[in-house]
């Protein structure tokens, strides 16, 4: 350092440090990666100086739900989520995590994703965590990762995926200590907990008790317990129970992953669901919830990828142009609709069938909806059909069959729409922000905009949802500064040492000295979410500094490509 004191000094930041407490003045001295100095006399001995006028400097953002670790080898800068603020993820959540695998599990999973035209899968060559990790520190990543177990990708190695063994409710003896044993190992190489995803195959059709066995193994090294639940809809209230239910009997810390109320029968019962975790919590039992702040869920997604498969003649559809010709083209597009048709049919069937398998050894799953519903987010030729249902599209187009509805709108628009859910109610959204014990995350992956465009995402029938460039400066600008819903110290502190406290992290999320120089500097005024449903491939506004481990991964608003992050390690 040429004999100076620090290697970047960040001068009249208005310091929110995350514990909750009030802003001050002070400068931060920065060296070795770490908050060296916080000083309330101007320091200036170092190579660079940046003076903040003011601005917020605060921890850099922890997202305790993403996927990352699918993408992170390809997209490795993580612009979306340096350009947020966001510094360090949780990722292997909803049940489906990188490792650990065994060599089944890899060589389908490699065949499924040659398949897909995204374009930034990598090659899967690893089996372990330990692996997995090694190779993501070897090619370098833009943010710190925290990895979590999938529980959907151990019994899918051990029992099989749906139709292959996956669709049992109820592990064998020896099948329950295998998936046991793969869930310790990857414990011990540094796993920070459990995750699963209910909803989903094969998880979806396991136990309770299935459940409770593996997460005793995870908090046996101290590790947390995340579950994207059995629903999030007509039995929300059964399945936040059973949440509350698995780290009572294991003693694990959890988090509801993406906590909502989906359909308008449901809206207003996070109240309920809220006060069974403030219950839980009264009881010591640690549990916490996330959740994006967005009225739209789920992926969001091109409208036209509804239609991406397989056809009964063997050919598939997997890109914008190839659906936009089968459209156009009556025989072609009968294919199309009929493998839609079955599609729905079999989900039917799967679900009658998985009703029955879990009702008969006194478990349950929810009602499915195997009608094509949602709403129109993005149209380019019809704008005035955004946020219209797709029965009021249908309608609105002088159309009786939903799916004709569709393909009229996909044709219109050159096969660029973007849809999604059902939105949520922006009352339970407000009321789960208010939640003292929230905290807040993307639901998304790292991608970097150098590398993967809006144009690549729609030409694949793959959108991405904007929560994953904009999800923190939109709780900064519109929940905390507009709406007045957070005081901005304690949307901070939900930022960062909170899911800090939750992981378990050492050094990081507070500005403290000796702590790990993860921060983000942003102008309060004008802090805010730029990306939209239509084009979610926007950098937020007001960010112009973040810093990953205490080097600039954003510089005055651009990220930079460095690649400062490092694979944590959960150790109990």
């Amino acid at each position: 350092m040429n004999d100076l004191d620090y290697e970047l000094v960040i001068q009249n930041g208005r310091v929110v440090d995350g514990t909750g407490n009030s802003w001050y003045r002070a400068d931060l001295g920065i060296a070795d990666g770490r908050i060296r100095k916080i000083s309330r006399v101007s320091l200036t001995d170092a190579e660079r100086v940046i003076d903040v006028g003011g601005m917020v400097v605060a921890p850099g953002f922890i997202n305790i739900h993403s996927h990352s670790d699918g993408t992170i080898l390809t997209q490795n800068n993580a612009e979306n989520c340096v350009a947020m603020g966001l510094v360090t993820e949780l990722v292997g959540s909803c049940g489906a995590s990188s490792a650990p695998i065994n060599e089944a599990y890899r060589d389908a999973l490699n065949e499924q994703r040659s398949a897909t035209a995204w374009g930034f899968w990598e090659e899967v060559d690893w089996l372990t965590l330990a692996d997995w990790a090694a190779k993501v520190e070897e090619r370098g990543a833009g943010v710190n990762l925290a990895p979590l177990v999938g529980h959907g990708t151990v019994r899918a190695c051990v029992m099989g995926e749906e139709g292959s063994g996956g669709e049992r409710v109820q592990p064998t003896d020896g099948e329950m200590e295998e998936m046991r044993g793969m869930v310790g190992s990857a414990m011990s190489d540094g796993a920070f907990g459990l995750s699963t995803g209910l909803t989903y195959a094969p998880g979806r059709n396991a136990l309770t008790e299935e459940i409770v066995k593996l997460v005793e193994v995870a908090a046996e090294h101290g590790g947390v317990y995340t579950s994207h639940m059995r629903n999030e809809g007509d039995k929300l209230i059964e399945a936040t129970k059973e949440f509350i239910e698995i780290c009572e009997r294991t003693g694990a810390r959890g988090t509801i992953s993406h906590h909502k109320a989906s359909g308008p029968s449901n809206f207003g019962k996070v109240h309920q669901t809220l006060r069974l975790v403030e219950a839980a919590r009264r009881r010591s039992v640690d549990v916490i919830v996330d959740m994006y702040p967005w009225r739209i869920g789920g992926l969001t997604k091109s409208l036209g990828g509804r239609f991406r498969g397989e056809l009964p003649d063997g050919s598939s559809i997997s890109t914008r142009k190839e659906l936009l010709v089968g459209l156009r083209d009556p025989e072609r597009w009968a294919q199309i609709k009929a493998a839609a048709l079955a599609k729905l049919e079999k989900a039917r069937e799967s679900y009658e069938d998985r009703r029955r398998r879990l009702e008969e050894k006194g478990g349950w799953t929810p009602e499915i909806s195997t009608t094509p519903s949602g709403v129109v987010l993005h149209s380019p030729s019809h704008a005035e059909l955004e946020w219209s249902t797709f029965q009021e599209m249908t309608e609105a187009q002088g159309e009786e069959d939903v799916l004709e509805g569709i393909r009229a709108l996909l044709i219109s628009d050159e096969g660029f729409t973007v849809s999604g859910n059902v939105p949520y109610s922006e009352e339970d959204v407000e009321s789960i922000i208010e939640y003292p014990w929230t905290t807040f995350i993307t639901d998304q992956r790292a991608i970097d905009n150098s590398k993967y465009t809006r144009r690549m995402a729609a030409d694949a029938l793959a959108m991405e949802h904007p929560r994953g460039w904009g999800t923190y400066p939109r709780v900064l600008g519109r929940y905390v500064r507009e709406r007045g819903v957070l005081r901005l110290e304690d949307a901070i502190r939900r930022m960062t040492s909170l899911p800090a406290a939750f992981l378990g992290l050492s050094g990081r999320g507070l500005v403290k000295q000796g702590f790990w120089a993860d921060l983000v500097v942003f102008d309060h005024a004008t802090v805010g979410n730029r990306a939209t449903y239509a084009d979610p491939f926007q950098f937020p506004e007001g960010i112009p500094f973040v810093l990953v481990n205490g080097r600039l991964a954003v510089d005055g608003g651009v990220p930079t490509g460095v690649l400062a992050g490092k694979v944590l390690r959960h150790t109990a």
